[in-house]
This record gives C-alpha cells, structure tokens and sequence, in this order.
C-alpha cells in the first residue's frame, strides 16, 4: 500500500569531471531506478538543489506525492528524514473545517483542531454566499481569501499544539461539498443551483497550496464530487464506510447544514440531498445554540417533571441539537405533546403560556445562567418537526427509487456531530430514523474527515473516489410529485403511519 506522500533516502555519487550529470537529473534517475516515475519537480525545488545536496555530500531525502501521473517532488532535505513524515486531511464544512494531523510512518492522528468556517461572515447558508459571491468578482475573491485564512489558522494552531509545522506537509487531502470546492477555487458558483445543474468542476484533482493562495508550498488534493449536491465530502465518507465493498445493502446518512444520503452495495450506488442541519444543530430556537459548554445536551423527563444535563456541568444557557431531541421524545412519552407535537398545558407545571403561545420551559430562571427562562415553544417544536419529516422523507423516497424496504438494509451509517452527540432511540422515538434493529446502526463522528486522512494513508483510494464519483446515480427529490405529502405524513411523532414505529408505539402504550 504506496502512501499519497512518500519520503525516499538516497545516498548518490558526488558529480565529477567523469559524470557531470545535473542534481536533478541524478535525483531524477535514483528515484526511477526506485520505481519512482514519471518524476515532476517544481522550480522552487530544483532552485534549492544547489548547494543543499552538495553541502549535504548527496546523501539527501526526497518527499513525493504521488499524483495521478506522476510523482511530484515537494521537496528535499539533507540527510534521512523519513522518521519526520506527516499530512494534513480536512474535512471542509460550510459551517465548521477540522483538520488533522497525520503520522504518515504509523498511521496515528498527532493532533486535530476545527474552527468555523471563514466564510460565514458572507452569509449563514451557502446559497446566501453564492449570490453574495456572484454580485461582483472581488466578493469572489473575499469569500476565497476567507477559506484560505481559517485553513491557514487551523495550520497555525496544530503546529503550536504539537510542536510539528503542519505548514511543512507535504501534502493535504480536502474533502468537501460542491459549492465549498467552487469558493476555494473561486469557480462561479451559481452552476451548482441553476438549470442544468452542471458544476463548473467535479474533479480539480491535485493543485500546488500556492496556486490556491495559501502559505503552504505542498501539493492539496480535492476529492472529487458526484454532482452538484452529492460532494467530496459523501465520496470521502463512502470510502471510510467501504459500504462499495460490501455484499450487503447499506444507507448512509451524512447530516450537517445538509443532508446527504446514499444507498448501495459493492454493485451500485444511488445518492440524494437536501437541507437539513441549522434545526437539527438547535438553531430554529430562541434559546438554540450550538453543542458548547453550558449548552443542554440531554433531557429526562418523568411525569411533570423535568431534569437536564449541560456541556461541561455549568448553568445552561440555552440548548443544542442532541437535547432538542431528547425533550421532544421525552415529552411525546409522558404526554407532554400529542401525537402532532401540540402540547398539553395539563400535562406539567412547566408548559405555560408566553405572548399568547404555549411553550415548554426546560429550564426554570433560578436553574439558568442568564437567570431568565428557557424554554421551547410551539413554534419551535412545529419547525423541528418540518425538519425530522424532511430527514426522513428524504430516506424514504430514496429506497423507493432503489426499490428496497427499510428490513432490506444491512447496515445504516449516521455521521455527523448531531447524530454521533444524539441519543440514537430518542431520534427514533421522534420518527427521524427508521424503526429497524439498532444493531444495524453504526454512527460516525466525521466520515468525510476519516475518508480524507485514509486517501492520505493509500494513494490507491483516488481511484476509488473517482470510480465512486462517476459511476453513482443522483436524484432529485424535488422530482417526487408527492414529496410535500410524505412530508406532511412524517412530521407526526414519530409518523401518521404507526406501524413503522412498533418499537416506540409499545412504549407509548407502556
């Protein structure tokens, strides 16, 4: 298994009179006798050629990456290196980018940091920032520069925490959506959301860190999308979960600001995608906030009364995705909402009436940090229940067009923070995931992420990622004539038809 970068020693002749053969070439030459080749060396490292291996008695090592041509040298050190090897895998989110570190000799993660994304400050959602990107080309360039600024931070920030200069790799493997590949290389943008849908580039492959602005002198290599909006992101996930080497039918369900969905085998692949995650992340709440210190992230309820736990054990400030759906769940059990989500002010002290709407107060003033309630209101719970119905709507009508039931999967793959922080029976017990065996879930923390650093551990993975990206077959779900009335029946708890939940209606009758 040939790694994506390679440190290769070599102990060369010192030129003389009787074979005055140029640095590179004698580099050039070693390194094909090794099985090296073709050999692509950039100017700015045939420029450090002399008198580095001279000075260095041409005992030197040289770094490589392999393309998919060739072997890019990025660059070369006195003396043997190779103990010193590291790359860099990103998982390049619309809301949030993680980096990684990555021993590249053993394997072994050395250290990670994740930052919001840059671009935010454009706008929230990505179709804001494309049409604040296509107005005039300089906001174009704001929106690049902005990527290029956090993933240069990221860098910054992993080099200080592990002492190792993440700026040095030679090499980072980015997995991300359509629209965020299309800002990093500042591609117009608006050919992912208008007819015909053809994306400006799906496969930009292997491009120079310089080319694309950054302070970075190594090679960064993009994983390439299946459509407009199936991206690198879900090929990278895809190849973590080698649910396309496997006999059995697996789902894969990758939820953030959107969802992705796949559904396949080692013999085919159907994919759909749609919006999902601001609810699912607690956003649609006045009180929602993201899963950070003093954020609620579980809730139990019993009879009328309510208790809660926090990130980090402090006074809650509001709550975050994974406690949304345990206080939804919860309260569908002991009768605090009914079957549509309206909620029973009978049911405990804590459903009051606020501004002439009944809302449900999960923390009290005096249990609060801002010393004032918090609460979820009807509004809320309405507007989270659109959304699970839209999560799961988009599951149903893709094993339609596969033409497989919810008992003919194998396995069903989760990745995300939302479902790898959420309590797995509470999302079923609300209907946004199939009643089928939990041994049959498996969840993921960041698949893209795990996918990217995997390609960096075996360059024999671009194959797959391409094969994967052009032989997968995308839906639209706007396609579905009846699209809007799956939804409507889905956005009952946990759905209109109770028979797919036999699970969660045994509780309730409990």
């Amino acid at each position: 298994m040939k790694k994506l970068s390679e440190k290769v020693f070599l102990q060369l002749k010192m030129p003389d009179e009787d074979a005055p053969i140029s640095d590179q070439s004698r580099i050039r030459l070693a390194l094909e006798t090794l099985g090296y080749s073709p050999v692509a060396f950039p100017l700015s490292v045939v420029q450090r050629l002399n008198p580095l291996c001279r000075n260095a008695g041409f005992d030197v090592t040289a770094t490589l990456v392999r393309r998919e041509y060739d072997w890019a040298i990025v660059d070369i050190e006195a003396g043997d290196t190779r103990h010193h090897h590291y790359a860099l895998a990103v998982d390049y989110g619309s809301t949030t980018i993680v980096m990684q570190l990555v021993d590249q000799n053993s394997g072994s993660i050395v250290g990670e940091e994740k930052e919001f994304n840059g671009q935010a400050q454009y706008g929230s959602d990505i179709l804001t920032r494309i049409t604040y990107a296509i107005q005039v080309s300089e906001q174009q360039d704001a929106l690049q520069k902005a990527t290029v600024a956090t993933l240069e931070s990221l860098m910054a920030r992993l080099t200080e925490s592990t002492g190792i200069d993440a700026f040095r790799c030679p090499v980072m493997v980015l997995s991300g959506n359509t629209a965020m590949v299309h800002f990093l290389l500042k591609l117009n943008p608006w050919t992912i959301f208008s007819a015909p849908y053809a994306p400006v580039s799906t496969d930009p492959g292997f491009l120079w860190g310089k080319e694309l602005g950054m302070d970075f002198p190594g090679l960064v290599y993009l994983v390439p999308s299946a459509s407009n909006y199936v991206g690198g992101d879900i090929i990278s996930g895809l190849l973590a979960l080698e649910m396309h080497k496997k006999e059995e039918i697996g789902l894969f369900f990758d939820i953030g600001t959107n969802g992705e969905l796949v559904i396949g085998n080692k013999d085919w692949m159907a994919a759909g995608a749609g919006a999902a995650g601001p609810a699912l992340e607690g956003y649609i709440s006045q009180f929602g906030m993201r899963a950070d210190r003093g954020a609620i992230d579980s809730v139990a309820i019993s009879g009328a009364d309510l208790s809660f736990t926090t990130i980090g054990q402090e006074k809650p400030r509001g709550i975050c995705g994974s406690g949304i759906i345990d206080l939804l769940a919860q309260m569908r059990l002991n009768g605090w909402i009914d079957i549509s989500g309206q909620l029973n002010p009978d049911a405990s002290p804590r459903i009051q009436s606020l501004d002439g709407e009944s809302v449900a107060v999960y923390a009290l003033p005096e249990e609060s940090a801002t010393g004032e309630a918090l609460y979820f209101s009807q509004t809320d719970i309405f507007q989270y229940l659109d959304t699970k119905a839209a999560a799961y709507t988009m599951v149903e009508c893709l094993l339609e067009t596969a033409g497989v039931d919810f008992g003919d999967l194998g396995a069903l793959y989760l990745s995300g923070a939302f479902p790898y922080h959420s309590d797995l029976e509470s999302a079923i017990q609300i209907g946004m995931f199939p009643d089928i065996p939990r041994e049959r879930y498996q969840v993921r923390r960041n698949s893209s992420l795990d996918g990217a650093r995997a390609i960096a551990q075996n360059s024999r993975l671009i194959e797959e990622a391409k094969a994967l990206a052009e032989n997968m077959y995308c839906v639209q779900f706007a396609s579905f004539p009846d699209f809007l009335v799956r939804m409507q029946a889905a956005k009952f708890i946990p759905h209109t038809d109770m028979g797919r939940y036999p699970s969660v209606q045994a509780r309730l009758k409990s």
